[in-house]
Protein backbone atom coordinates (compact mmCIF):
# COMPACT_ATOMS: atom_id res chain seq x y z
CA UNK A 1 0.00 0.00 0.00
CA UNK A 2 1.41 3.33 -1.07
CA UNK A 3 1.11 6.21 1.39
CA UNK A 4 -0.05 9.44 -0.27
CA UNK A 5 1.79 12.15 2.24
CA UNK A 6 0.03 14.65 0.78
CA UNK A 7 -3.17 13.79 1.08
CA UNK A 8 -2.07 13.55 5.19
CA UNK A 9 -0.95 16.78 5.06
CA UNK A 10 -3.72 18.38 3.67
CA UNK A 11 -6.06 16.55 6.44
CA UNK A 12 -3.30 17.29 9.43
CA UNK A 13 -3.75 21.48 8.04
CA UNK A 14 -7.17 21.18 7.91
CA UNK A 15 -7.72 19.26 11.28
CA UNK A 16 -5.82 22.19 12.89
CA UNK A 17 -7.53 24.97 10.66
CA UNK A 18 -10.71 23.90 11.63
CA UNK A 19 -10.17 23.11 15.68
CA UNK A 20 -8.73 26.77 15.58
CA UNK A 21 -12.19 28.10 13.69
CA UNK A 22 -14.15 26.01 16.33
CA UNK A 23 -12.42 27.36 19.27
CA UNK A 24 -12.40 31.23 17.86
CA UNK A 25 -15.93 30.73 16.26
CA UNK A 26 -17.87 29.66 19.04
CA UNK A 27 -19.13 32.79 20.30
CA UNK A 28 -20.06 33.88 17.12
CA UNK A 29 -21.72 30.32 16.83
CA UNK A 30 -23.39 30.87 20.48
CA UNK A 31 -25.17 33.90 19.63
CA UNK A 32 -26.18 33.31 16.16
CA UNK A 33 -29.05 31.17 15.74
CA UNK A 34 -29.24 32.13 12.45
CA UNK A 35 -25.87 30.96 11.76
CA UNK A 36 -27.23 27.63 12.88
CA UNK A 37 -29.55 27.31 10.93
CA UNK A 38 -26.81 27.81 7.74
CA UNK A 39 -24.93 25.18 8.72
CA UNK A 40 -27.80 22.64 9.24
CA UNK A 41 -28.91 24.24 5.77
CA UNK A 42 -25.32 23.80 4.08
CA UNK A 43 -24.52 19.99 5.20
CA UNK A 44 -27.90 18.77 4.61
CA UNK A 45 -27.96 19.85 1.18
CA UNK A 46 -24.09 18.50 1.08
CA UNK A 47 -25.35 15.33 2.58
CA UNK A 48 -27.76 14.82 -0.63
CA UNK A 49 -25.73 16.34 -3.12
CA UNK A 50 -22.65 13.73 -2.24
CA UNK A 51 -25.22 10.63 -2.05
CA UNK A 52 -26.51 11.63 -5.26
CA UNK A 53 -23.23 11.98 -6.99
CA UNK A 54 -22.46 8.56 -5.57
CA UNK A 55 -25.39 7.10 -7.00
CA UNK A 56 -24.62 8.70 -10.43
CA UNK A 57 -20.96 8.47 -10.50
CA UNK A 58 -19.72 5.34 -8.25
CA UNK A 59 -21.38 2.79 -10.45
CA UNK A 60 -18.46 0.15 -11.16
CA UNK A 61 -17.95 -0.95 -14.38
CA UNK A 62 -16.87 -4.21 -15.55
CA UNK A 63 -16.54 -3.65 -19.06
CA UNK A 64 -12.43 -4.72 -18.80
CA UNK A 65 -11.50 -7.45 -20.94
CA UNK A 66 -9.59 -9.56 -19.02
CA UNK A 67 -10.67 -9.64 -15.49
CA UNK A 68 -7.00 -8.96 -13.79
CA UNK A 69 -7.29 -5.24 -14.99
CA UNK A 70 -10.98 -4.95 -13.32
CA UNK A 71 -9.73 -7.04 -9.85
CA UNK A 72 -6.58 -4.06 -10.12
CA UNK A 73 -9.34 -1.56 -10.16
CA UNK A 74 -11.26 -2.80 -7.59
CA UNK A 75 -8.78 -1.60 -4.59
CA UNK A 76 -9.09 1.86 -6.09
CA UNK A 77 -12.49 2.05 -6.52
CA UNK A 78 -13.01 0.54 -2.44
CA UNK A 79 -10.79 3.34 -1.28
CA UNK A 80 -12.72 5.80 -3.10
CA UNK A 81 -15.83 4.55 -2.09
CA UNK A 82 -14.72 4.77 1.88
CA UNK A 83 -13.82 8.22 1.52
CA UNK A 84 -16.82 9.44 0.30
CA UNK A 85 -18.42 7.22 2.89
CA UNK A 86 -16.58 9.20 5.84
CA UNK A 87 -17.37 12.31 4.91
CA UNK A 88 -20.79 11.61 4.43
CA UNK A 89 -20.80 10.51 7.80
CA UNK A 90 -18.81 13.85 9.05
CA UNK A 91 -21.92 15.63 7.00
CA UNK A 92 -24.62 13.59 9.45
CA UNK A 93 -22.44 14.04 12.50
CA UNK A 94 -22.26 17.62 12.29
CA UNK A 95 -26.05 17.75 11.85
CA UNK A 96 -26.39 15.45 14.65
CA UNK A 97 -24.46 17.84 17.23
CA UNK A 98 -26.18 21.45 15.50
CA UNK A 99 -29.33 19.62 16.98
CA UNK A 100 -27.81 18.63 20.11
CA UNK A 101 -26.48 22.41 20.46
CA UNK A 102 -30.08 23.37 19.55
CA UNK A 103 -31.54 21.84 22.06
CA UNK A 104 -29.13 22.43 24.73
CA UNK A 105 -29.32 26.08 24.15
CA UNK A 106 -33.08 26.12 24.69
CA UNK A 107 -32.71 24.29 28.21
CA UNK A 108 -33.41 26.37 31.10
CA UNK A 109 -30.60 24.54 33.39
CA UNK A 110 -27.57 26.51 33.86
CA UNK A 111 -25.24 23.57 34.16
CA UNK A 112 -25.23 22.55 30.34
CA UNK A 113 -24.47 26.24 29.30
CA UNK A 114 -20.29 24.51 29.57
CA UNK A 115 -21.53 22.07 27.87
CA UNK A 116 -23.21 23.68 25.46
CA UNK A 117 -20.21 25.79 24.28
CA UNK A 118 -17.68 22.69 24.05
CA UNK A 119 -20.59 20.96 21.60
CA UNK A 120 -20.21 24.40 19.96
CA UNK A 121 -17.28 23.77 19.38
CA UNK A 122 -17.14 20.61 18.45
CA UNK A 123 -19.38 20.66 15.51
CA UNK A 124 -18.09 24.24 14.23
CA UNK A 125 -15.03 22.55 14.01
CA UNK A 126 -15.83 19.68 12.47
CA UNK A 127 -18.35 21.55 9.93
CA UNK A 128 -15.24 23.78 8.90
CA UNK A 129 -13.27 20.26 8.55
CA UNK A 130 -16.02 18.80 6.37
CA UNK A 131 -16.54 21.83 4.06
CA UNK A 132 -12.65 21.90 3.52
CA UNK A 133 -12.30 18.32 2.98
CA UNK A 134 -15.70 19.00 0.22
CA UNK A 135 -13.29 21.70 -1.65
CA UNK A 136 -11.84 18.74 -3.00
CA UNK A 137 -14.51 17.06 -4.43
CA UNK A 138 -15.48 19.00 -7.64
CA UNK A 139 -11.96 18.14 -8.71
CA UNK A 140 -11.76 14.80 -7.77
CA UNK A 141 -15.32 13.85 -9.19
CA UNK A 142 -14.11 15.69 -12.74
CA UNK A 143 -10.77 13.36 -12.44
CA UNK A 144 -12.87 10.02 -12.02
CA UNK A 145 -14.79 11.48 -15.05
CA UNK A 146 -11.89 12.46 -17.41
CA UNK A 147 -10.21 9.04 -16.09
CA UNK A 148 -13.58 7.12 -17.28
CA UNK A 149 -13.63 9.02 -20.54
CA UNK A 150 -9.62 8.23 -21.07
CA UNK A 151 -10.39 4.18 -20.32
CA UNK A 152 -13.16 4.66 -23.53
CA UNK A 153 -11.04 6.17 -25.26
CA UNK A 154 -8.29 3.51 -24.48
CA UNK A 155 -10.46 0.71 -25.23
CA UNK A 156 -12.15 2.00 -28.34
CA UNK A 157 -8.25 2.00 -29.76
CA UNK A 158 -7.35 -1.74 -28.76
CA UNK A 159 -7.84 -3.80 -32.13
CA UNK A 160 -9.97 -6.82 -32.08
Amino acid sequence: MKIDYRRIAFFIGAAIISAWCGWKGQPLIHLSSDARSMITDVFAILAGFLMTVLTLVMEPKADARVWRETAAKRSNFVNRIVRYKWLFMLYLIVLGLVFAGNLLSDSKDASLDATLVWVERVYLSLATLAFIVSLTLPNRLMQLQVDRYDEVVRDQKKPE
